[in-house]
């Protein structure tokens, strides 16, 4: 299995600078920069060219990432197994059952999934990498965790930069120091994605949400006024939501 990966990702990364090899885009040997590491809690940032193959929808049978979703499945069954993973997929839900949301977290879900905002896609190949990244760490099935990623692009050079945060935790670390450095950096720099992952317990059938909590919903609010934010984006393992800026305060929050 590692040599399929090996040979499907250098395929998609042929001609890619010497620097931006498969390995580093699998976040084993990327050449971060640590702004904070105590125990299992880091803080780094990395840096790539911006290619359209980082965009694009990630290949199958990531390590990690294929573990968890094995171990879901077992623990499922196929038949409801697929059926929860489409559940969180669709967007056609009929947009009556907003009138009948009786808490802010069931209309943040409804407005997703009845199609009234956002995009509900596959993950991508970065968002499988930081994924794969924090889940190689912690297993997503038994250990879950949630992480930060803050993916940034620079106008004049074409690079992307990734901060990230993450421990061994349920919620993610408050990220102050990514936020400092978010601060500090030239006009140049554009906060394009804030990407963190989801997943449910066992009484929600593991999949997660592809919708904002409360918390998460008001946390894109002060990224876009304070940096903003072009876009959130959340992903459960298997894919991903998508939401614009402008979407963000028909949101409820805290």
């Amino acid at each position: 299995m590692k040599h399929l990966i090996f040979i499907v990702l250098t395929i998609l990364f042929i001609g890619c600078d010497a620097d931006t090899s498969m390995e580093d885009l699998l976040m084993k040997d990327v050449e971060k920069v640590m702004l904070s590491k105590e125990g299992p809690t880091e803080f780094f940032y990395f840096e790539l060219k911006d290619r359209p193959e980082i965009w694009a929808s990630n290949p199958d049978n990531i390590a990690a990432i294929q573990s968890y979703r094995d171990s879901v499945q077992h623990q499922l069954g196929s038949s409801k197994y697929a059926q929860t993973v489409h559940k969180e997929s669709v967007q056609d839900l009929d947009s009556d059952r907003l009138k009948n949301a009786v808490n802010g977290d069931s209309i943040n879900a409804l407005l997703v999934h009845t199609g009234k905002i956002g995009s509900i896609r596959d993950m991508n190949f970065l968002e499988s990498c930081l994924l794969n990244y924090q889940v190689s760490r912690f297993p997503l099935f038994s250990t879950p965790t949630e992480f930060h990623g803050f993916i940034l692009s620079h106008k004049k050079t074409g690079i992307i930069r990734v901060y990230f945060g993450a421990s061994d935790t349920e919620w993610p670390p408050q990220p102050r120091i990514i936020l400092k450095e978010l601060t500090e950096l030239d006009h140049n720099w554009k906060l394009i994605y804030h990407l963190h992952n989801h997943y449910c317990k066992e009484d929600g059938d593991y999949v997660g949400i592809l919708a904002p909590s409360l918390a998460d919903a008001q946390y894109f609010k002060m990224l876009k006024e304070q940096f903003s934010l072009e876009k959130a984006i959340i992903t459960n393992g298997f894919h991903t939501v998508e939401i614009d800026s402008s979407d963000f305060e028909k949101f409820e929050s805290h």
